[in-house]
């Protein structure tokens, strides 16, 4: 047969290439990951895949499918979660293939499966049987026995082909409360399987057992009767909660907050009805540990804070300190080991102040106080600089209306003396915004502060300018600076500087003498050129 001079043959032939040619291919091989690659039976891995083909994929266990139809993006990617089956120790292979029946389209790898135990049931009471069963072991593994607590039990057991056991056993004679399973072989290690906890009932479960008073605990209670009514919970022998209802399967469960005690330990009792009377169910210790706590926690200098302290001893005498400085606060504990005090907040120079409450039998707490404004630093002092050398006539006409005024005093009788002060600018750096702050500046003869020369308070700008009132007479001179805030917080002194005043330089003392001596010559030789004009003409 042929259509139009092509033979039915190279039809076939053609379309075969069409359809081939046409087929997606995928760019690269298939790859998966497994996450995680180690876990027991019945755990789950999460399978992550890409570069595949197709439109759907399965999994293989050790060549077995296990999962079909998982759906593949338009971007060959794929994710699923596969629980590990029933399987012995030791590695697996996972492989992934999609329907696009090319090979670059399958991807494998291992999985490590490690050896467990479970029991049933998980909490009972002396003999109840219990049922062990062991899964992820080597195949046909024998003697396997079960530890109690650490101690081997005279019993054994071995594994099937796909390395899994079960044995049953009687819960000894032991105390109430948590007990530990586990389980070894010649091959496996007890350590590779871990420990399951028992809990042999009635058994009350306490979380946390130590904290402050106020703290919020939880009590879990176990093998109690069958909706048991009447369960009650004591505080050193004092009921604090009552009428606790039992579940069907004997449980229950309760929350409260620990009551004002002394430091130490405490002990709560759990009992029921004529089914779990006192003495039963064992009792636990709770250590109740001091605590304070301060209201507000935080605030300025001045701020008026009370202090409230629990968990120390009776009649135990506090002492409190801010940032290891004693307050004047003095308090006595009373029978609950509790105190309330006050005091005022002083400056400071941090923002986070640790608070100490200490007793005198032992006993302390902590607590922090933020300080919303530190005491500003000590600022840092420009000019004059260090040694520096101040004239209080620094011009020869200085020189001269110093002269002049002195002459005039001497004339007219005049106390008033003059300034004797250089006219200079003392400055410092700016330690605040203007109104935040302000400046206090100290001028002493030498380091003797006690008794400054020149004191200036509420000066508002970092800088102070000397004025005629202000009378610094020749010698050596500190000066010093400090900030105070808007709320009177003061910071420490600047470092110390110190400067010399001196009635003129020497450039000025001679200019003052020979400037006169010119002067007064020329005035006298203008005196003899005119008394020779006239003397001429005549």
């Amino acid at each position: 047969m042929h259509i139009r001079g092509i033979s039915t043959v190279s039809v076939l032939i053609i379309i075969l290439l069409l359809a081939f040619l046409s087929s997606p291919a995928p760019v690269h091989a298939a790859n998966i990951t497994l996450s995680p690659t180690s876990g027991t039976v019945g755990s789950s891995i999460l399978i992550s895949g890409n570069g595949f083909a197709g439109r759907s994929a399965a999994v293989h266990w050790d060549n077995q499918i296990v999962l079909t139809k998982i759906p593949i993006s338009e971007t060959g990617e794929l994710t699923c979660t596969l629980k590990v089956p029933t399987a012995c120790k030791g590695s697996h292979t996972i492989k992934v293939t999609d329907d696009s029946n090319w090979t670059s389209s399958t991807a494998s790898a291992t999985f490590t499966v490690l050896p467990q135990i479970t029991i049933f049931p998980r909490i009972g009471r002396t003999y109840t049987p219990v049922t062990v069963i062991g899964t992820g072991f080597a195949p046909f593994e024998r003697d396997i026995r079960i530890t109690w607590d650490g101690n081997i039990l005279h019993i054994t057991a071995a594994t099937n082909h796909l390395g899994t056991w079960s044995i049953n056993f009687d819960i000894p004679e032991t105390t109430k409360g948590d007990h530990f399973i586990s389980a070894l072989s010649p091959s496996t290690k007890a350590s590779e399987i871990g420990e399951v906890k028992f809990i042999v009932a009635p058994v009350a479960k306490i979380e946390p057992v130590s904290g402050p008073v106020g703290t919020e605990i939880k009590i879990d209670g176990f093998g109690f009767r069958t909706g048991e009514d009447g369960i009650t919970i004591t505080w050193d022998g004092d009921i604090i909660m009552c009428n606790i209802v039992g579940g069907s399967d004997g449980s229950w469960n309760a929350a409260l907050n620990i009551p004002p005690s002394t430091q130490g330990y405490h002990t709560i009792g759990v009992y029921g009805s004529s089914f779990t009377p006192r003495g039963i169910v064992p009792d636990t210790k709770f250590n109740i540990v001091p605590h304070i706590e301060l209201q507000p926690s935080s605030g300025n200098r001045g701020a008026k804070v009370t202090i409230e302290g629990t968990g120390f001893a009776k009649d135990e005498a506090i002492t409190i300190d801010f940032n290891e400085i004693k307050l004047d606060v003095a308090v006595v504990t009373g029978n609950t080991g509790s105190f309330n005090a006050k005091f005022e907040v002083p400056p400071s120079m941090i923002r986070e102040n640790t608070i100490t409450a200490t007793g005198n039998k032992g006993n302390s707490a902590q607590a922090v106080f933020t300080t919303e404004k530190v005491i500003p630093p000590a600022p840092k002092l420009l000019s004059p600089e260090q040694g520096v050398k101040l004239e209080i006539l620094d011009s020869v006409g200085d020189v001269f209306f110093e002269t002049a005024k002195r002459l005039i005093e001497i004339i007219t009788f005049s106390t008033q003396r003059s300034s004797g002060a250089p006219q200079t600018s003392f400055t410092w750096l700016d330690s605040g915004k203007p109104g935040d702050v302000s400046y206090v500046l100290q001028i002493a003869r030498e380091d003797n502060f006690s008794s400054p020369t020149l004191a200036e308070e509420s000066l508002v700008d970092p800088n102070y300018t000397l004025s005629h009132g202000d009378t610094l007479a020749p010698g050596n001179y500190s000066w010093r600076v400090k900030v105070v805030d808007d709320i009177g917080n003061e910071s420490p002194w600047s470092e110390v500087q110190q400067f010399e005043v001196i009635p003129m330089s020497r450039r000025a003392l001679i200019l003052s003498l020979v400037i006169p001596v010119f002067f007064i010559a020329a005035i006298a030789a203008g005196g003899i050129l005119i008394w020779r004009l006239r003397k001429a003409k005549r």
